[in-house]
């Protein structure tokens, strides 16, 4: 977001989202839903999944890079 110069409430409009539920995705609270991965990863296409996210081995829970 910030080589974009974005903030949280930025890119949650962008994407249709609110900017509480982007901050607790980002923040490891929430898991992002598949829709929503899709979503930044089409917003931000100079970035592969495997940049944005992390996918931690202890059940598969996906949630946003920070």
């Amino acid at each position: 977001m910030s080589r974009k110069n974005l903030s949280q409430r930025d890119l949650a409009e962008k994407l249709g989202f609110s900017r509480s539920h982007l901050s607790h995705i980002i923040n490891g609270r929430r898991e992002p839903s598949p829709v929503l991965r899709r979503l930044i990863l089409d917003y931000l296409p100079e970035y592969t999944f495997d940049d944005l996210f992390i996918i931690e081995e202890n059940g598969g829970n996906v949630r946003a890079n920070d």
